[in-house]
Formats: structure tokens, C-alpha cells, sequence
């Protein structure tokens, strides 16, 4: 086996710096603690939940920048709270130096949905930053209807 190089140590750092964040996402979300939303997202991320309709409780799903999402998720998740249960895996990421190509699943515990993301990803100064974020809704009743189950 060939010795690692430096840059091969490194795409292995980006990977786990890039997993970080959307564990850290999953964190904020789940705690409701959105003002550490700019710790995930840069100051012009493109966020995309129009899959949920173009409106969620007044507020537009697509938004553009950490502090929009910010005000989204806060309005959204007021008659929640902290509580839910996210899970974000099976990531694939497709490194090009400083940016990334990022698929991802994700599965809320609590409820019967998940969906899919495609994302993109840069070195900042302060770090990885998600500037891309699109989600794909999947309800898990819709699917088990397809493939024959009662729900």
C-alpha cells in the first residue's frame, strides 16, 4: 500500500470537516438554536425548501443567505420546539479543492418524512460553509402506498 500524501490527508480532513456541518445543522435544528446557523451556512447560501410549498407558515421556502434560513426555521418551528430527531447519512461528496459536491439523505425520527439534499459546499476563512441547499421532501406514507402497504 502507497503512503498517504499530503493531499491525500487533507481530502480526508475536508470529508470530515464537510460531515461536520450537516451534523451540526442536525443539531441546531433539532435544539432549535438557529442563531448558529452562520456556523453551517455562508452569509449567501441558496436555500431551497420549496418541495414543502412555496410558502411554510408565511414564510418563502427559497432564501438566499444563513440569516433568512435563520428567520425561516424560527417562524416555521415556534409551535415546536426543541424535540425532533434529524438524521442526515449516506453522504456522498465529491471534493474539487476548495468546493464540494454534496448528496445527502436525511430522516426525521419523529415523523413519518425525510427527504433528500443536494448541496454545495466552500472553503471560507472560517472554514467549510454549506452555499448550497436544496431539499427533495419524501413522505414515508407516500412510498409505502407504491409498494403495497397499508398505512
Amino acid at each position: 500500500m502507497a503512503a498517504l500524501t499530503h493531499t491525500d490527508i487533507q481530502a480526508c480532513i475536508d470529508r470530515m470537516d464537510i460531515l461536520q456541518l450537516f451534523a451540526k445543522y442536525c443539531h441546531i435544528v433539532d435544539d432549535c438554536e438557529f442563531e448558529k446557523l452562520p456556523e453551517v451556512f455562508s452569509d449567501d447560501a441558496y436555500i431551497d425548501y420549496s418541495s414543502l410549498g412555496e410558502f411554510v407558515a408565511g414564510k418563502r421556502t427559497v432564501m438566499c443567505g444563513a440569516q433568512e434560513f435563520v428567520a425561516f426555521l424560527t417562524n416555521s418551528m415556534a409551535g415546536i420546539g426543541p424535540g425532533l430527531t434529524h438524521f442526515m447519512t449516506n453522504h456522498l461528496i465529491e471534493l474539487h479543492k476548495d468546493e464540494a459536491d454534496i448528496a445527502s439523505h436525511n430522516h426525521v425520527l419523529n415523523i413519518p418524512q425525510g427527504g433528500y439534499y443536494k448541496s454545495h459546499a466552500r472553503r471560507t476563512p472560517a472554514g467549510w460553509r454549506i452555499d448550497r441547499f436544496v431539499f427533495q421532501n419524501r413522505l414515508y406514507h407516500d412510498m409505502a402506498k407504491k409498494m403495497g402497504f397499508a398505512v
